[in-house]
């Protein structure tokens, strides 16, 4: 276990300050758009990134293939840190949308070159363990990054400058540690439709990771505000759902690898299915917390779990392919998140937010208990 984690320091320190700078770029813009724009805008607007997070997976294979693992984080890096410098100099609906469409984009294929990077060299016995490891460097850093927001939410610029720097301090590990990168042998292509064949429960709790992930991360700082929370009551809203899931994370991956990925699935929804009903029936600000920490607690692990099932079945050659269908289903899914949330919530108001989170994990419910019976 010492040795695979070693072997894959570098990436998960690029998660952990990937995910701080996204996070607090992510509160910051569901902040300043709640004052400037409708529901329904913010939610096709903040889909935008989603759009842009499903669309470069396509071309993961070919940019790694042809620059190498980290070279395409040092790249990618550097384009989410100028686009986030670049938005609060034009606050407006189409800017700000094509802003979020190249940030996803950016931060998609970083993901598919981390992933791909753990996935080649961690063995199956403590795949669901180490990717865990790095999904909790994920989740500590977005803590962080509620922490940041709490403290500096009010400024104009300094913050967006701030999730820029984190961007640009996400290059230095993988820089320091391009030795134990995976070779530069061409990956071999490998489909969706595989990904399906592989691991039909896997697969499809992946594309339910992003939609429920999207809803979550991209609304819960909306829903927060129009509950009447300010901006430390929302750091904190975001920052319980965000350490729910990272005390969550570890244990679920050890228990996959233990006991097995469906049983852990299935668990992991049904606990969710609940926890979005007491979200729906709370009251008070201590069972609001109450109602998110659990909520986040369910909802963050999915993806680390769903990710290892798949990659259980999948050839050492078709790791890159592997890890672009997996961020890219797991994009598609995240499109749908804000859009359906906007819509919901303008509709039925801040409650929509928790009963569409309700609605997904009761499907992922039926998507473990059909696939256990095929």
């Amino acid at each position: 276990m010492r040795n695979a984690v070693a072997a894959v320091w570098a990436v998960i320190l690029v998660a952990f300050f990937v995910q701080t700078g996204n996070g607090l770029q992510t509160d910051l813009i569901g902040i300043k758009a709640t004052s400037v724009f409708a529901s329904g805008v913010i939610g096709l607007m903040l889909a935008f990134f989603y759009v842009g997070y499903a669309f470069a997976p396509l071309m993961g294979r070919v940019v790694i293939g042809r620059v190498g693992h980290a070279a395409t984080v040092a790249v990618t890096m550097l384009i989410a840190a100028i686009v986030i410098l670049m938005m609060p100099l034009a606050v407006n609906a189409p800017a700000w949308s094509a802003f979020r469409l190249v940030s996803g984009f950016a931060l998609s294929l970083c993901y598919v070159a981390v992933e791909s990077w753990i996935n080649d060299v961690v063995p199956n016995a403590l795949r669901g363990r180490v990717f865990s490891i790095y999904m909790f460097a994920q989740l500590a850093g977005m803590t962080l990054a509620q922490v940041l927001f709490g403290i500096g939410h009010g400024g104009q610029y300094s913050p967006f400058v701030l999730a820029a720097l984190l961007f640009c301090v996400a290059i230095v590990p993988v820089m320091m540690s391009r030795k134990s990168a995976p070779s530069g042998a061409p990956p071999a292509p490998l489909g969706i439709a595989a990904l399906f064949r592989i691991s039909p429960a896997g697969a499809a709790a992946t594309v339910l990771s992003g939609l429920s992930w999207s809803i979550l991360f991209a609304f819960g700082p909306v829903y927060a505000k129009r509950i009447g929370l300010d901006g430390a009551g929302v750091g904190l809203f975001m920052g319980l759902a965000v350490a729910a899931g990272g005390l969550i994370q570890v244990p679920a991956g050890w228990l996959s690898d233990t006991i097995g990925r469906r049983p852990v699935l299935g668990a992991i929804f049904g606990s969710g299915l609940l926890a979005a009903v007491l979200g729906l029936i709370a009251h008070g600000p201590v069972a609001t917390l109450v109602a998110v920490a659990l909520s986040g607690g369910c909802v963050f692990p999915i993806y680390a779990i769903a990710a290892a099932t798949v990659n259980d079945g999948v050839s050492q050659q078709t790791r890159v392919a592997a890890a672009s269908g997996l961020v890219l289903l797991f994009g598609i899914g995240s499109i749908f998140g804000p859009l359906l949330c906007g819509w919901v919530m303008a509709a039925a108001g801040p409650g929509g937010f928790y009963g569409l989170l309700a609605a997904t994990m009761a499907a992922g419910i039926a998507v473990t208990a059909l696939s256990r019976s095929r």
